[in-house]
This record gives C-alpha cells, structure tokens and sequence, in this order.
C-alpha cells in the first residue's frame, strides 16, 4: 500500500468516524434567472486532499429561475456544484463548477443567472461575513471575464476559426499577467486573513489540498495558529492526519519504491537507480510544462554523464503529438510564456529519458503518482543516491534540484 494511498484512506476515515454524530438539517435556495424547468443542479461532494468527488445529490428546478432543496449532514460539507441544462450546455467557464461550503443548521441562498452561474453570489452562512464577500465577489468577476474568452475560443474552434480560436485560448492563458484585478484580489485575501487570525472554515478548506506541496514546518505553524474549534472540526482533523500523513514525502525522507512500465515496454523500478540521482518530472500540456520543459532537457543534459537519471511521467504523449502535428508548420503559434509552441512540443516528444504514460494498461504507473502525491503540471521529485527524497514540489523544486546538482550554497536538502 502507498503512502499517498493510506493518506486517502486515512483522511476518508474521518467521515465514518463521525457517521454517527447528530445530523442536522441545512437549505439551499437560489433565484438564478435563466434556469429552466427540467434543469438539473448537481452537487457532489469535494473529496479533499486530493480534490476527487463523490456522489452528492441533484436538485432539479421545477419553477422558472428559481431552485430549493433540503438536506440533512452530521458534518461540514464541501461541495462542487455543476450545471445541467434540460436542454443545449452550460456555458463554459475557467472553473469547473461551483464551489459551495454548507454547515449543518446553514441556509445558503444563490443569486445570478444560468449563463454565468458558476460565478453566482453566494449568501448566508459562512459567506455573510463581509470580509470573505468581498474576496469572493473580485474573484467571481475575474473568472467570468476570463471564462468568455474561453467561451469564445469554443465558439471560434465550432466555425472553424482556428486563428481565432488560437488569440482566444491565448488570451485566456495570459489572462492573469499584469492583470489589476489581481492586485484587488490578492489585498482583499490578506484582508480577510487578517480579520481571522485563528483561521476561519473557509481558509482552512483551502489550505488541505495545497499539504501536498507545503513544507512541513509552514503547514504545522498555520495548524498551530488555528482556534480550537477549528481543530476539532471535521476538517481541521482532516488537516492534522493529512499533515501527518505528507511528513512521510518531506525532504530528507526515504523515497517510496515504485514500478513502472516505460513507453518501451521496459519495467523498471525505484531499485534500477541506486547511487544515482533521479529526477521525477510530471508534465502536459499546460503552460507551466511549456515554460519550463526546455529548462529541464538543458538540466539533463549537463548533469547525465555525471549520474543524472530524468524520469518523465504524462498522461497522453499521442494527445501531445496530435496538437503537434495540428499546428500549421510555416507560422508561429504563441503560447503562454513562449512565442512559438510547436518547436516546444517538438522537444517534448524527443525527449532523451525515460517516458512513461499514466494513462494506460498498467495501474502501476497511476499509483506512482499516488505514492509520490504529484498534484498537477510541471510537478518534480529529486531523489538521492541514497534514496531519500531531496526536492519535492512545483517549478521551484527543479531550481531546488539545479541548485543541489550544482552543489550551490543551500542547495543541500533540508534535514
């Protein structure tokens, strides 16, 4: 059994320990203009740290705009509610649904409208303090404008507009980039932290997914800053194990064995690289690969006659060479953060290590992702000659693991 794989079923635990507990009853009402009689409204619950779902249950309008339903929970919920029109689609946004925080005893009300509704108001309970309205209000406002140039690239790509379709989805990866909302957004977060210094649900539900990548020492002061009640609150202990549980990947750590099968065909394993350094590197189509993807061929490189191994691990490289092959060969197509992609992608399906694919026959290859707790794109594992673990994170691990290969001052791992 992974380490990552006890951490779900550790953190899962936590709802059968308090499957006993009182349930009290909780209401949601909405006055959404635009829903349809025959609309469905689906509500699955957010299964946290590792943001996977489970069934909830589906509210379906029978009344012109408006929606209410009635339930009952033994604790705080977490939920992700998504749009299913009678009939056409929902309109397309950069989120995939709508983020909803219910307590026992709550009665959240939903203001907005059916083509923006993942970016509605949200009222009563948690989100009545005026702080959190605030935040939540800029970051709505940001999402629906950036959710349009999504919706317009869609628009574009159905009439076969594909140079508009391309300046779109660019507008959209470069949405956030000197962007002023940003700045609202970021002062108003420090102004809610601010009015909780001991923390608040909402801050706390946040925080649990980002324990994969959170040094050690930062998420037990943000735990230990937390008021008792948060503590003992269904997620505050889901904070606790889940921080427990991530102290087993922390730097210095013993790295968890793992077998995969390459895109060759060959198996190999944690054991085929002792005294070398291994570098795990989650990549995909996301601009965050894109950027950097070059950075870590020059890295491998320099440092593979001196016992650098790179390991990459993707979903799809069919999916990647299909977008390659897709872009006209005589023009430039800018990406986030590079002025043409293709010559990118090119070095991407030439890249001189080991490949392996996480979307195949072989379940071993999903479980490393499970073992080692890789969330998202570019994600990197630096491991030693000796087995433990001496970078693990986002981008800012493979600066860590230059600087470690490079034997620069402080690049040594953290005891």
């Amino acid at each position: 059994m992974t380490p990552r794989y006890r951490l779900f079923l550790l953190c899962g635990a936590l709802t059968m320990a308090t499957a006993c507990a009182y349930a009290r009853g909780f209401r949601l009402e909405g006055r959404i203009e635009g829903l349809q009689a025959g609309d469905t409204l689906r509500f699955e619950r957010i299964l946290l740290p590792s943001w996977k779902y489970a069934p909830g249950f589906d509210v379906v309008v029978r009344k012109p705009g408006a929606f209410r339903y009635r339930g009952k929970s033994e604790h705080d919920r977490y939920y992700l509610m998504t749009y299913r029109p009678k009939a056409g689609r929902a309109a397309a946004g950069d989120r995939g649904g709508k983020p909803v925080i219910v307590r026992p005893g709550d009665r959240i009300d939903m203001t907005g409208s059916a083509d923006a509704i993942y970016y509605c108001r949200l009222g009563g309970g948690i989100y009545d303090e005026p702080a959190l309205s605030s935040l939540l209000a800029v970051d709505d406002s940001l999402g629906r404008i950036r959710g349009r140039y999504l919706e317009n690239a869609r628009e574009a790509s159905e009439r076969n507009d594909a140079a508009a379709s391309r300046e779109w989805s660019e507008k959209f990866s470069r949405f956030y980039d000197g962007n002023p909302g940003v700045d609202r957004k970021n002062m108003l977060r420090k102004a809610y932290e601010a009015a909780n210094p001991h923390g608040s649900l909402y801050l706390l539900i946040d925080k649990i997914p980002m324990l994969s990548y959170t040094p050690a020492k930062e998420a037990h002061k943000a735990y230990e800053t937390l008021s008792e009640g948060l503590k003992k609150s269904y997620f505050g202990r889901m904070y606790a194990d889940c921080m427990a549980r991530m102290e087993q990947l922390a730097e210095g750590k013993p790295a968890p064995d793992f077998t995969l099968v390459t895109t060759e065909g060959r198996t190999v394993t944690k054991a085929d690289f002792k005294d070398r350094y291994l570098l795990l590197y989650h990549w995909g189509l996301c601009p965050g690969s894109i950027y950097i993807d070059r950075q870590v061929r020059d890295l491998f490189e320099k440092y593979r006659e001196k016992g650098l191994q790179v390991v990459g691990l993707t979903e799809s490289i069919a999916d990647i060479r299909s977008v390659y092959e897709s872009l006209p060969a005589g023009e430039k197509t800018p990406s986030a953060g590079v002025d043409d992609i293709r010559p990118v992608l090119a070095g991407m399906l030439e890249h001189g290590w080991i490949e392996a694919e996480l979307e195949t026959g072989h379940p071993e290859n999903r479980q490393i992702m499970e073992a080692y707790a890789i969330e998202g794109w570019p994600f990197f594992v630096l491991i030693g000659p000796d087995g433990t673990i001496q970078a693990r994170n986002y981008t800012n691990a493979f600066y860590q693991a230059k600087k470690i290969l490079g034997g620069e001052p402080g690049g040594t791992a953290a005891e």
